[in-house]
C-alpha cells in the first residue's frame, strides 16, 4: 500500500523591482568593492613588509566601507539585504 505524495505549496513570485540600470550598476559596484577588499586582504596576508601590510589592510577596509555604504543605499530601496555581520581579520 502506497500513500499519495504530499504536495507542498509552491512559493509565490517575489515582488518585482523595476528594472533600473542604475540599481544594477550599484550592485556591480558593491560586488567589485567587496571582491577588491578580499584580494587586498589576501595580498596583505602574503606580504612581509609591515608597512605594506598596513596599507593593504587600510585600503581593504576602505573598500568594505564603500560597499557597506552602497549596500545601505540599496537596502533603503529594497534591492539589497541589510548590513552583514562584520568580519574580523587575523
Amino acid at each position: 500500500m502506497t500513500s499519495e505524495p504530499v504536495q507542498r505549496p509552491v512559493p509565490g513570485p517575489r515582488a518585482a523591482v523595476s528594472a533600473d540600470p542604475q540599481l544594477a550598476s550599484e550592485l556591480r559596484r558593491m560586488a567589485l568593492h567587496l571582491e577588491t577588499a578580499a584580494v587586498l586582504d589576501l595580498r596583505a596576508s602574503r606580504a612581509t613588509d609591515p608597512a605594506q601590510v598596513a596599507v593593504l589592510r587600510r585600503r581593504a577596509e576602505q573598500r568594505r566601507r564603500e560597499a557597506a555604504r552602497i549596500r545601505a543605499h540599496l537596502a533603503a530601496r529594497g534591492v539589497a539585504l541589510g548590513s552583514p555581520a562584520r568580519r574580523t581579520h587575523p
